[in-house]
């Protein structure tokens, strides 16, 4: 790490090379608990993760010059921004930064204002703050849209995500007014590593649930935080109600029938004790749409749930 100085040093001279205006600034403390000189107007802003950062940032009707990018078959892409804002590397002009970590020198060169991190981030600190003020954004802990605020505020664009709130409640509004008074249950469930994994709010999709007002079984209500437990086969029962919703990893080339089949090989003849499976009652969704973070995600999935709950016999399900 004897080098690190040097990189910095070198990092922050090619960052300057073209001094920025100078900016009016104010200050911000961000989900570390540090206060950063931050621009008031950044113009330049480069996203470090994608789901969590890259996707509400356009959803804001903003345009990073630089984001975190995956490697896939075909090519570095944004996990979720090309179904969810149409937005990709090569479509946009956005450059790709790298991963975790990433690529300090690919940032530098794009001069950017404004550098915002997540708290998983594998890049160091002190190299972002180098080349520009760098906010860390914790989106764990605090729900799944949580982030859309951090990031409104750092960007001037509250009207625009008070659009999107109003939205979201108006498609929430819908399952209720279908709903009613019942009190319809519902879970969420994947496998991993031929184990049951939950979480107590599993995405958007947890979210669209719990909002719309569904009763969750006590096994999902009793995990605590962000917490990610493990279950046995053996306790999939435990998960039953009237609703269950399993998703399907497609960009990995998963398909339902295969999701189905993992779930079958984890608790052989589930359907034969699942109430929601015996009624047809069993949904699959794309996962990388159920757990985005992203308004347009959110009314995604409170479409699959008004389209699944409409027409059926709810009152049966509260006998």
């Amino acid at each position: 790490m004897r080098k690190l100085p040097l990189i910095l040093a070198g990092l922050a001279l090619l960052a300057g090379i073209q001094p920025l205006l100078a900016q009016e600034t104010r200050p911000y403390t961000d989900d570390a608990g540090r206060t950063v000189e931050v621009p008031a107007a950044p113009q330049r802003i480069v996203t470090l993760h994608d789901s969590s950062l890259t996707v509400p940032l356009v959803e804001l009707g903003i345009l990073p010059v630089g984001a975190f990018g995956r490697e896939g078959d075909a090519g570095p892409y944004m996990r979720g921004a090309a179904t969810l804002t149409g937005v990709t590397f090569e479509n946009s002009g956005i450059a790709n930064v790298g991963g975790s970590p990433a690529d300090l020198e690919a940032i530098a060169a794009l001069e950017p204002d404004l550098i915002i991190t997540a708290a998983f981030q594998q890049t160091p600190l002190e190299g972002l703050e180098a080349i520009a003020p760098t906010v860390v954004v914790e989106d764990n802990m605090r729900g799944e849209l949580a982030t859309f605020e951090d990031i409104a505020e750092l960007t001037g664009t509250q009207d625009r995500l008070d659009l999107l709130k109003s939205r979201y409640q108006a498609q929430i509004d819908q399952i209720r007014a279908v709903l009613g008074e019942r009190k319809i249950s519902a879970s969420i469930i994947l496998t991993n590593a031929g184990q049951i994994q939950a979480w107590h709010t599993y995405g958007v999709i947890g979210k669209v649930l719990r909002d719309a007002g569904f009763v969750f079984p006590d096994v999902l209500n009793a995990i605590e935080g962000s917490d990610r437990v493990l279950f046995s086969g053996e306790e999939l029962q435990a998960f039953d109600a009237d609703f269950m919703f399993l998703t399907y990893d497609a960009p990995r080339g998963q398909t339902p029938a295969q999701a189905i089949a993992e779930i079958d090989t984890v608790a052989p003849g589930f359907c034969d004790f699942l109430t929601a499976c015996q009624g047809e009652r069993f949904v699959l969704l794309p996962r990388e749409d159920a757990v985005a973070r992203s308004y347009t995600a959110a009314g995604m999935m409170a479409s699959a749930v008004l389209a699944a709950i409409s027409g059926r016999d709810l009152d049966a399900l509260t006998d």
